[in-house]
């Protein structure tokens, strides 16, 4: 049997294009959430590419969430910072 990676251990990231995939939301929605209210990912490449970690994807996939319950973006933005580890920027 084959040992299990785990993705925060491990240090993976991915592409905004994969978290898109991963999240079924689109790649400019990820980019709006990230500039407007801050909600995107903790790392960038040198070149400023974004690189979505394995807690930056549960924290996007909880505001889809709440959106799709009815919140208001701003609203959904705010409780999942508020929830969460600050961060780094």
């Amino acid at each position: 049997m084959s040992e299990q990676i785990d993705p925060v251990e491990a240090g993976l990231t991915w592409s905004i294009s994969a978290a898109a995939d991963q999240l079924g939301v689109a790649a400019a929605t990820l980019r709006t959430w990230d500039r407007r209210y801050g909600v995107g990912p903790a790392e960038r490449t040198d070149g400023g590419h974004r690189r979505y970690t394995t807690p930056d994807i549960d924290r996007v996939r909880t505001m889809a969430e709440l959106i799709a319950a009815g919140a208001s973006p701003e609203s959904a933005a705010r409780a999942v910072l508020d929830s969460g580890p600050p961060v780094e920027e």
